[in-house]
């Protein structure tokens, strides 16, 4: 007999309900921001729907309990590299080339981690919580709190948006639960 993970996301766990509101937060300051410029289609296809997509599948995930949370969340993710991935042609390529690498690896993981190939969700605990502290303490230390002249909150807003899912996503993590389950 073998073991297979089996994880559960405890969607009435407080964790779970927290990445539901730092996701529900990232979608509106995302539409405040972008819905005030005028719209492009690129604004309205990369910056507004696909991650105001993804972030209203993975919170009707989480809120239509245990059963949709999985798939509806690895299905945002899906959405959310894609988000990710389009955004960092932008980027210098050195640049894009590791950012790209790192959301492929998020998404790899998550959907390993989610479906019970990969055995433990330890992996998650770095993986959303070392870029959102590299974000906030190293990136927006220098683009956006120390700046000169001082930055106004109107331009960190796309950037409060990224930080409010890299929270979700770590959020979500407290919430998973895994267990061995015994195969034959």
């Amino acid at each position: 007999m073998r073991q297979r993970m089996h994880l559960t996301i405890r969607t009435r766990h407080p964790a779970a309900r927290i990445a539901c509101g730092w996701m529900g937060i990232s979608a509106a300051v995302r539409m405040v921001h972008y819905l005030a410029a005028p719209l492009t289609a690129e604004i309205v296809l990369v910056h507004l729907l696909l991650p105001v997509t993804a972030a209203a599948l993975f919170v009707c995930g989480i809120l239509r309990g245990e059963r949709s949370a999985k798939h509806l969340t690895a299905a945002a993710v899906v959405i959310g590299v894609t988000f990710f991935i389009r955004k960092a042609l932008s980027f210098s390529p050195v640049h894009r080339a590791l950012c790209t690498l790192l959301y492929l690896t998020v998404l790899s993981l998550y959907l390993l981690t989610v479906t019970g190939i990969l055995p433990t969700k330890k992996l998650l605990y770095p993986l959303f919580g070392l870029p959102l502290l590299y974000h906030i303490f190293v990136e927006d230390m220098q683009i956006y709190v120390l700046a000169e002249p001082p930055v106004p909150i109107w331009d960190w807003m796309p950037e409060i948006s990224v930080l409010c899912i890299m929270a979700a996503l770590f959020s979500l993590v407290f919430a998973m639960e895994t267990k061995n389950t015994n195969q034959k």
